[in-house]
């Protein structure tokens, strides 16, 4: 009896074992070492675009204006009211003021040795020109305060005027006065006794140099000139920009007009030494190119 009940839970436990064996084979283990199918990564992940590595980005550089350059010169004169020119090793250079150095001009005479300092900026709409824009421009304290000496100077030395609006370049020789040397134009005839360079076609026109004492004192030398030039009309004191557009190192600047004249009164400086500059202008053919020669004689007096 004991042997018949055991077959049917026999069996029934071979149909179990049947049933669990089908199953796990639906679900064979996966080797060891084989990724799954849903490990692998997927085509997009594999061909992302990398990056932009950060050397492909441009570099910025420092902005130009801020590097101070230094130098020496000669100084030549104003240009205008915002600019100046000076003799570097690369020749005849023009600079423009900067903030702050308006006046620095009335400080400096033809020729007197400067250093300065300068920044180069690029003109708007134009990056290949340079613009030289001062922050210092002071005469050098190793020029003292001895004038050049009249052997130290060229016996000839061009200029650049502008004449009926066109820029010439003019040849003058050097001439000797008292007590000073200057440029002199060939239209001009020079009288080192009595200072005047005078016009050869018109003779009326003239410049008069008078050297004045150690002493001079500015304000008496005003009463002198409003007094020797009211008879030609309304006298007027010029300021100190449109000083600077006739001469350099000018103290005082007194004009009048009238009757067809103009007659002109200055106080120049150079290295402490003064002279009385008188300018008799007629108001005829010969007046244009004057003031252009005789400007640039007297902007080149240096005293001896």
């Amino acid at each position: 009896m004991k042997s018949q009940r055991k077959l049917p839970v026999l069996a029934a436990i071979a149909v179990l074992m049947l049933a669990i064996t089908a199953c796990g084979g639906n679900t064979p283990a996966e080797a060891p070492g084989e990724p799954s199918p849903t490990a692998s990564p997927s085509p997009a992940e594999s061909t992302a675009s990398p990056s932009p590595s950060p050397a492909a980005q441009p570099s910025s550089s420092p902005a130009e204006e801020s590097q101070v350059i230094q130098g020496t010169g000669i100084y030549v004169g104003q240009i205008d009211n915002h600019s100046v020119e000076i003799k570097t090793e690369e020749g005849a250079t023009s600079f423009e003021l900067g903030a702050g150095l308006e006046e620095a001009p009335e400080a400096l005479s033809m020729d007197d040795p400067v250093v300065f300092e300068y920044v180069e900026r690029s003109v708007e709409g134009d990056p290949s020109v340079r613009q030289r824009v001062l922050s210092k421009l002071e005469k050098s304290a190793e020029s003292g305060s001895a004038a050049p000496s009249q052997a130290a100077l060229p016996k000839s030395k061009p200029f650049s005027l502008t004449l009926e609006g066109m820029k010439e370049e003019k040849t003058a020789v050097l001439a000797a006065g008292d007590g000073y040397s200057l440029y002199v134009f060939d239209i001009f005839t020079f009288d080192a006794k009595t200072g005047r360079l005078a016009m050869k076609v018109d003779p009326e026109y003239y410049a008069e140099i008078t050297k004045l004492p150690s002493d001079f004192n500015l304000d008496s030398l005003k009463l002198e000139g409003e007094k020797e030039l009211s008879p030609t009309g309304k006298v007027t004191a010029l300021d100190q920009k449109e000083r600077g557009r006739r001469m350099s190192g000018i103290r005082l600047y007194l004009t009048a007009m009238g009757n067809g004249l103009t007659r002109e009164y200055a106080v120049k400086e150079i290295a402490g030494q003064g002279y009385v500059i008188r300018l008799n202008i007629p108001q005829r053919e010969a007046s244009e190119g004057f003031g252009p020669h005789v400007y640039a004689s007297l902007d080149s007096l240096v005293s001896q």
